[in-house]
């Protein structure tokens, strides 16, 4: 509890905008870009945002750019009319922009940790140890990622703070609540479906399921062992479902099973339910925050245009090299 108590003082600090004492600058984005982790590389609605928030996602978007190119991406292809390397800057502006949006909602919503929050906090922490092989090893790995566990933690802050804000808005508190008759209109709109989906190893098992399922109506699908169960609500097209799923779902009346539908997880059996109301919220909220961020006002500071995603990655991979590779987990 005491990690997290300490990620919430420091959350407390970044939503006040009050900063720390700084440090002589250093670490791993520092070391490949010349800027101060601690640098205002951008504001959002007036807040500071820090260097090591936004190359943390620039980071992460050109390591997942070189894994699928197998090697240096090709930073002048065309990405929707930008070069894949401005293209790659935006992605990552983006998300911090969107992760300083949740943070200033959150204090002007009055929106805090709760006990509940630092507890699983707390639990996540440790899993990720556990799954790194210690602690040893796991803040190592936050270190080639560019991070040390403070990071780490104001990340993991800016996840609850946005599920916090999502509750308060489902029970219909605070500013961001929907008002009467949004989230139905919404819903129409974006042509939210909900939907039962139950998943086997085999279009036999499958088969075999839809048999039992459709002479025993009062069978209840979340029961039905070997097989995985999802109660999806999505808009159409948004890949939640895929395309073969999302047609077998249009085709049927309300609360008839599908035929089994091959997908990548196997086969699937299909049945429209009546709209989460719920989750019909979440997705609204989550539509209202992107909004939000859209629309925030956005101010890069002269050092952002002093590199490219390119030159970033280049120097990220240096100074990784630099200090080695990682040390397997003893």
């Amino acid at each position: 509890m005491r990690r997290a108590l300490a990620a919430a003082g420091a959350a407390v600090l970044l939503l006040s905008g009050c900063a720390a004492e700084r440090e002589p600058p250093s670490g791993l984005y520092y070391e490949a870009t010349g800027v101060a982790p601690d640098a205002a590389l951008l504001t959002v609605n007036g807040r500071e945002v820090p260097a090591s928030r936004y190359f943390y996602w620039l980071a992460a978007d050109c390591g997942y750019l070189a894994q699928q190119a197998g090697g240096e991406p090709d930073w002048s292809a065309d990405a929707g009319g930008l070069t894949l390397d401005s293209y790659v800057k935006d992605q990552a502006l983006s998300a911090a922009v969107f992760c300083a949006v949740i943070e200033e909602q959150a204090q002007l919503c009055g929106c805090v940790l709760t006990a509940a929050d630092l507890a699983a906090m707390d639990r996540d922490w440790a899993a990720q140890v556990r799954d790194a092989g210690g602690e040893d090893a796991y803040l190592a790995s936050l270190t080639r990622q560019g991070l040390n566990a403070a990071d780490a933690q104001l990340f993991s802050a800016d996840y609850y703070l946005y599920e916090r804000l999502c509750a308060m808005a489902v029970s219909g508190e605070g500013p961001l609540a929907p008002a009467d008759g949004e989230v139905d209109a919404y819903a129409r709109r974006a042509g939210l479906y909900s939907a039962d989906v139950l998943t086997f190893s085999s279009s036999d098992a499958a088969q075999t399921a839809l048999k039992r399922l459709e002479s025993d109506p009062a069978c209840q699908p979340s029961a039905y062992g070997g097989c995985a169960y999802a109660r999806v609500t999505a808009a159409p097209g948004d890949g939640t479902l895929s395309p073969a799923a999302e047609n077998a779902l249009s085709a049927l009346e309300p609360n008839q099973w599908s035929r089994p539908v091959e997908t990548e997880e196997g086969a699937s059996l299909l049945r429209r339910t009546e709209l989460d109301g719920k989750a019909a919220v979440e997705l609204w909220f989550g539509d209202q925050l992107r909004e939000l961020a859209a629309s925030a006002r956005v101010t890069c500071s002269e050092e952002y245009s002093r590199f490219t995603a390119a030159s970033f990655y280049s120097g990220l991979r240096t100074a990784r090299a630099e200090k080695g590779p990682s040390r397997p987990a003893s």
